[in-house]
């Protein structure tokens, strides 16, 4: 695989050079390099939220820590947390305060937090690493805590699980200063400045996959993406951590390169295999179907029935019939039980030396002939009249833009033969983000033309992620206009 230096010179040159770095705002610094899972902002998520948070938090001199009260997110200049209550010791003492995140410990005094008199309340420094600071450097008793170990025993935790754009963001100035210096550029480098953005997130995706790869192997990471872009956001987590608790290895080892084994290893291992000996008002096509599972899984569930994923984990209100888990198992037993799988034919078509294009790549996830679900939304629902994709276009869309083309960077793919692609990149469905952050820049009145490729919608995100998502000076201290005053011709 090339170094992440040569993924930024030689795939998105624009990125390289023409997209500044996010700037210190002093809610999430520029990640470190090489390449981070996580940012500042992950961090605070963690620390914000009883759900992703671990309860087994000690500090530094090994004192169980009870969090009573996160604080109250800061919007302003200052700590992260306002007027948290932890709760301290066997005596479960009650301290209180306000809390800093940062990655390292060395952070507070690179950011020089013990000159600054708004953090002199501070009873708690949270960081990802664990280490120590000098008690003189801190406020008098400020706690040390590091959140690494906890999440490190926390077998299905994940980075990537973290939905960043469902946690606070600050208020906004009406309307934003950059709209005003987007609207001095001619709509040539208005785009041009989109394709940078992109290309600096594409770039992004690209290293973290080139670090994954170099640690878990390429085929390994690209099961795990693809479970978890199948997960959709609700069933993300679960998807993902069932990948890991059954490897791609060994899927391939029990199933024998079998869709039907595969599923049915994948559906027992996700507590989702009904019981066929249960009666219930299912055809006969059904009953059939699942025995088959039963009897596939059987001989094998001995293996991981202590591991299972229990069925509380899924979340199944308010998800639509065809994004249903048990549907998606099937496209992910089809896509990697047989040989060769997704992986193989991905590392392929990386070595194309002229391309191949999108259509032929999103022809991948075209799965006719899946066993029982082809036309099936359900066990308890009548076969539908038409087929029903397991993967549909826009979710083969997502896959693409987020995974196989990163990929390609990764895996030391010749750029040169995937610049039609990035030109021609499929466009994600529009999300929230997507028309809150153009709104932001061009206006009620702006044309989607402008951001209608996949690649300037990537850029939205990115602009999104590196300027507006930590922004705590409610625009006034951006400097994302000025950057874009100074890209003016």
């Amino acid at each position: 695989m090339n170094a992440a230096s040569s993924i930024a010179a030689d795939w998105f040159p624009r990125a390289a050079g023409g997209q500044p770095q996010p700037y210190p705002c002093g809610v999430c610094e520029a990640p470190p390099l090489p390449a981070s899972a996580f940012t500042e902002r992950h961090l605070q998520c963690i620390w914000s939220d009883d759900r992703l948070r671990p309860q087994a938090l000690s500090t530094a001199t090994g004192e169980r820590i009870q969090v009573e009260h996160p604080g109250e997110w800061n919007a302003g200049p200052g700590p992260d947390f306002l007027n948290a209550a932890l709760r301290v010791g066997p005596e479960l003492r009650r301290i209180t305060g306000d809390v800093e995140i940062h990655i390292r410990p060395a952070d507070w005094q690179r950011h020089r937090h013990g000159d600054d008199p708004r953090y002199r309340r501070v009873c708690a420094h949270v960081s990802f690493h664990p280490g120590t600071l000098p008690a003189s450097e801190l406020p008098p008793g400020a706690l040390q805590i590091a959140l690494r170990p906890a999440l490190d025993a926390t077998p299905d935790f994940s980075f990537d699980n973290i939905d960043l754009m469902a946690y606070p963001v600050a208020a906004r100035a009406t309307p934003p200063p950059c709209r005003e210096a987007m609207s001095r550029l001619p709509p040539a480098r208005r785009g041009a400045v989109l394709d940078a953005a992109g290309e600096s997130r594409l770039r992004r995706r690209a290293e973290l996959l080139q670090s994954a790869m170099l640690d878990r192997g390429p085929a390994q990471v690209i099961y795990e993406e693809v479970m978890a872009a199948l997960g959709y956001r609700p069933n993300k987590a679960p998807f993902r951590r069932l990948a890991r608790l059954l490897p791609l290895d060994r899927l391939r080892e029990k199933s024998a390169g079998s869709p039907l084994r595969a599923y049915a290893l994948l559906m027992g291992c996700a507590s989702l295999l009904p019981d066929p000996s249960i009666r219930r008002a299912w055809d006969d096509e059904t009953k059939a179907f699942l025995r088959r599972c039963w009897d596939a899984w059987w001989p094998l569930s001995g293996e991981f029935l202590a591991r299972r994923i229990p069925r509380a984990d899924w979340t199944m209100a308010g998800i639509r019939p065809a994004n249903r888990p048990e549907r998606r198992l099937m496209a992910a037993a089809l896509l990697f039980a047989p040989a060769p799988s997704l992986p193989e034919h991905i590392a392929a078509i990386a070595r194309h030396p002229s391309g191949v294009p999108a259509d032929q790549l999103l022809a991948l996830f075209d799965l006719p002939d899946a066993p029982y679900w082809s036309n099936r939304l359900s066990f308890s629902s009548a076969p539908a009249k038409d087929p029903v994709a397991l993967v549909g276009i826009s979710r083969a869309h997502a896959i693409l833009v987020n995974l196989i083309l990163p990929a390609f960077a990764a895996m030391g793919a010749p750029p040169e033969a995937w610049k039609s692609l990035l030109g021609d990149l499929p466009a994600e469905e529009p999300n929230d983000l997507i028309k809150q952050t153009a709104l932001r820049l061009f206006g009620q009145d702006h044309t989607p033309r402008l951001y209608r490729s996949g690649l300037r919608r990537q850029g939205l995100l990115q602009i999104h992620h590196d300027y507006c998502l930590g922004d705590r000076s409610l625009c006034a201290a951006c400097p994302f206009p000025k950057t874009l005053e100074a890209s003016a011709p």
